[in-house]
């Protein structure tokens, strides 16, 4: 008999359905069966849901941050007087960061309350709802970064082709498992303490201003410059502006700014899902 842990389970009201997990396929199987299809499946339907009985679906996630680039731009630059260089570039970059951010995260904390039937009714690894939530707005990222190529014909001076563009998607990658650290975390334990999720919009709120979105790190006085680098999406930020504007390679300090707090972070998202994985049955 095939070990429980070689097999999903799905059940249902006339019983259960069972699907290997080495890829082989007959009866009521999937196609494939490994983890990674799972992953694909959940973010797709993620992705999918978000938009459905929507007249204008994915033009949402475009105009949102494009309308906060315009006005944040034109009182910026026209009342405020900033002098960044190519401050709407610098704007967009922030905003379409912080899209991820701010959608991912309390989208991924809710997970397992608003797929509460899924969780009960299916048996597999439960951490792949969070990391499937996150990654579903991975498409809107990637949508959303189509108008900084739209920008590059507008604003020619403003983008650098250099070999740094290369380290474009290691940074990304880098933004993904930092914010599927903090949603295995606030996923598991939003189960049990449902104002975990009202702790995370409030931590959002105030993050976003602790954050460089519509201001420039350099610019701020020595001692709160490095307070914001305690913050590792300063360090995102300032590694995709110099990557992108500057055509600058990032430093060992940005590079340290990133990569620490996202294993720390990590780390400590894992052994609270761990922690609280069981109890997930208990209270959805």
């Amino acid at each position: 008999m095939r070990a429980l842990t070689d097999v999903w389970v799905h059940r249902r009201p006339n019983g259960l359905s069972y699907g290997a997990l080495d890829g082989s396929t007959g009866g009521a199987r999937p196609r494939s069966g490994d983890w990674l299809h799972v992953l694909s499946v959940l973010t797709r339907n993620e992705f999918r849901a978000r938009y459905r009985a929507q007249a204008l679906g994915i033009l949402w996630s475009l105009l949102n941050p494009l309308v906060q680039m315009v006005i944040m731009s034109l009182l910026f630059t026209r009342v405020f007087r900033v002098s960044i260089p190519d401050y709407p570039v610098f704007l967009l970059i922030g905003f379409v960061v912080w899209q991820w951010v701010s959608n991912g995260l309390p989208q991924a904390t809710q997970v397992f309350v608003t797929h509460a039937d899924v969780v009960k009714r299916t048996v597999f690894p439960r951490h792949l709802l969070p990391i499937a939530s996150v990654l579903s707005y991975g498409f809107n990222f990637a949508l959303e970064s189509s108008l900084l190529v739209l920008l590059a014909f507008v604003f020619p001076q403003a983008f650098r082709l250099s070999p740094a563009l290369l380290l474009v998607p290691v940074i990304l990658v880098i933004l993904v498992v930092l914010l599927c650290g903090v949603a295995l975390a606030t996923s598991v334990l939003n189960v049990v303490y449902r104002d975990v999720a009202y702790l995370v919009s409030t931590t959002l709120t105030l993050l976003y201003w602790l954050t460089p979105i519509i201001y420039a790190v350099d610019r701020l006085p020595l001692p709160y410059r490095n307070l914001m680098l305690l913050n590792p999406l300063t360090s995102v930020l300032v590694a995709l502006r110099g990557c992108l504007m500057l055509g600058e390679v990032p430093s060992a300090v940005t590079w340290a700014g990133m990569v620490v707090p996202t294993a720390v972070v990590l780390g400590i998202g894992w052994l609270v899902f761990r922690g609280h994985e069981r109890t997930v049955l208990d209270y959805v």
